[in-house]
């Protein structure tokens, strides 16, 4: 009786202690990657066509790395039971001549609301800092529904 006490004692401990290990294991937690927003390849192309554009009198970079979409968004967005959409960040680096970027972003807009793959977001907004003396920041926003 004894050894099939402990056995089963050994058992549930393995019982308990294993799913443990696989489910709530702290170091494959920590090792997953960060959700990361993924341009599609029509609105990559887009996007390639204004900063291209744009590179010709300005030396600039468009990020939008900083759109963090969760997955629990992007579901209730694909079975629509979203409470309310969250706006599409466009990010340009540091800009010298904001009425030139402007007159681009006002061209790109449609194009660009039009081009994102995933309808989720309510607003497509631009942001830039200006080089200057002093840094300052604009935000120029659309309404894409």
């Amino acid at each position: 009786m004894i050894p099939l006490r402990k056995i089963l004692g050994v058992l549930l401990i393995i019982g308990v202690l294993f799913p443990m290990l696989l489910f709530l294991n702290p170091f494959a937690w920590g090792m997953r990657r960060a959700p990361e927003y993924v341009r599609s390849e029509r609105l990559e192309k887009v996007l390639e066509e204004m900063n291209n554009e744009i590179n010709k009198s300005e030396d600039i970079e468009i990020e939008t790395y900083n759109n963090t979409p969760n997955l629990w968004y992007l579901r209730d967005c694909q079975n629509d039971k979203l409470d309310s959409l969250e706006n599409f960040e466009i990010q340009f680096s540091k800009v010298k001549n904001d009425s030139f970027i402007k007159e681009k972003i006002k061209k790109y807009a449609p194009l660009i609301g039009e081009e994102i793959g995933c309808k989720c977001y309510d607003s497509l907004i631009f942001k830039f800092e200006l080089k200057e003396n002093e840094m300052q920041q604009s935000v120029i926003g659309f309404k894409i529904k």
